[in-house]
C-alpha cells in the first residue's frame, strides 16, 4: 500500500514581489483537482503582506503548511550565487520571527542558519511543530552537514526532519550524466531517506537552482515515483522562474509560466509524483 504523503507547492515561482492572485491564477485549479495538498510559503516581508497572502489563500482553500525561512551561508557558495542570496535572505523572515507570529506551522531553513548557536537556543526553547533541515552545500558535503544537523536537533528533542533539495544534492552533475547515471542516483538517494522524509524537487525555468526537467526523461521520473515516494512525508514543487522572475512576475510570465506548468505537472502526475 502506497504511503499517504503531502505534495507542497512553493510559493517562488511568483517571486518577492507577486501576489496572492497571481499565484491563484497558476496553481488554484491545481488545489481544486486534488493536485497539491497545501503550500510552501517563501517567508517574505514585510509581515503584514505575509499575513495578507495567507488569508487569502485561505480563502480560497488553500492552506499554508510550512514556511521557508532564511537560508545562511551565503559565503559558502559562488560568488556570484552567493551575492543573490544576500539580497534574497534580506527580504526573508529567519525562523525566530516566523516561530513567534505563526505557531501553528512549520518551518524549514538550510543547514548553515540553523548551525547558528543563538538561533539553535531559541528553536530549542520554543519547540516547534515541525522543523525542516534543508541540504545546502553541494553534493554530499550538503547531505552529511545536514544530517549532523538533524541529528543534533533531535537530541535536543526538536521534532527534525530532513528536507532533501534534489538540485543541491545534483548541481556538479552534468546532464549527460545525471541521464546516463539516474539508477544509480536513485539508489543513492534511498540511502538518505532515513534522516531526509521531504524531497524538494526544482523544475523551475532558473536554470542555477532548477533540474533539468526538459531532459529528464519520463521513464526516470517514474524510477523515482517508484523508489523514492512512497517513502516520503512529503514532496515540495519548488518552481523558480529564471532572470527577474525571481523577484516579480508580469502577466506574460504568469502566462508562459501557466503553458510549462501544464506540460511538467503532466508528466509528474502520469509518473506517480503528484
Amino acid at each position: 500500500m502506497k504511503k499517504k504523503y503531502l505534495k507542497l507547492i512553493s510559493t517562488d515561482s511568483v517571486g518577492w514581489l507577486g501576489s496572492p492572485e497571481q499565484f491563484i491564477e497558476l496553481y488554484g485549479n491545481y488545489f481544486k483537482d486534488g493536485t497539491f495538498d497545501g503550500v510552501e510559503m517563501i517567508a517574505f516581508k514585510p509581515l503584514k503582506k505575509l499575513k495578507n497572502f495567507i488569508s487569502i489563500l485561505n480563502q480560497h482553500h488553500i492552506p499554508t503548511i510550512s514556511f521557508h525561512s532564511k537560508t545562511g551561508g551565503e559565503n559558502r557558495l559562488s560568488p556570484k550565487y552567493g551575492i543573490i542570496m544576500t539580497i534574497v535572505n534580506y527580504f526573508i523572515f529567519g525562523v525566530e520571527n516566523l516561530i513567534l507570529n505563526f505557531k501553528d506551522k512549520e518551518f524549514l531553513s538550510h543547514t548553515p542558519y540553523l548551525e547558528n548557536k543563538k538561533v539553535k537556543n531559541f528553536i530549542v526553547f520554543h519547540k516547534p511543530k515541525v522543523l525542516w533541515i534543508e541540504n545546502h552545500l553541494y553534493g554530499q558535503k550538503g547531505i552529511e552537514d545536514a544530517k549532523n544537523q538533524i541529528i543534533d536537533y533531535l537530541k535536543k528533542g526538536i521534532n527534525a526532519h530532513g528536507m532533501l533539495d534534489l538540485y543541491h544534492l545534483l548541481a556538479k552533475v552534468p546532464t549527460k550524466e545525471l541521464v546516463k547515471t539516474w539508477p544509480k542516483i536513485v539508489a543513492e538517494i534511498s540511502n538518505y531517506l532515513r534522516w531526509f522524509s521531504g524531497i524538494h524537487l526544482p523544475i523551475g525555468s532558473r536554470k542555477n537552482d532548477s533540474l533539468p526537467i526538459e531532459q529528464i526523461t519520463d521513464e526516470m521520473l517514474e524510477l523515482f515515483a517508484e523508489k523514492i515516494v512512497p517513502y516520503l512525508d512529503r514532496v515540495v514543487i519548488e518552481n523558480q522562474q529564471k532572470n527577474l522572475g525571481l523577484f516579480f512576475s508580469t502577466n506574460k510570465m504568469i502566462k508562459e509560466q501557466k503553458k510549462r506548468n501544464e506540460v511538467n505537472f503532466l508528466r509528474l502526475k502520469k509518473a506517480g509524483i503528484l
